[in-house]
């Protein structure tokens, strides 16, 4: 009983995907929209509790402004290609 260590098949290594300079821009564009819109969705939820208590408003527009950022950037980020 020769226990012989077990030998991993070798597999040819696989390439990594190559991504389009479209779909990095697509994803920046995604992170953007989150990052800034719930940055603004935050911020006017903390205006609202300290400032407007019974309004809601200071959220809509903090997230309106957070999301039209984003837009702008993401509309000269595809502009540059």
């Amino acid at each position: 009983m020769s226990h012989e260590p077990h030998k991993p098949d070798k597999q040819p290594k696989k390439e990594p995907a190559v991504l389009s300079e479209e779909t990095i821009t697509t994803d920046k564009c995604l992170a953007d929209f989150c990052m800034k819109g719930g940055s603004g969705l935050i911020i006017g939820s903390v205006f609202t509790l300290f400032f407007t208590r019974p309004q809601t408003y200071p959220i809509w527009l903090g997230l309106g402004f957070g999301m039209g950022m984003a837009y702008d950037c993401c509309q000269a980020r595809w502009n540059e290609q």
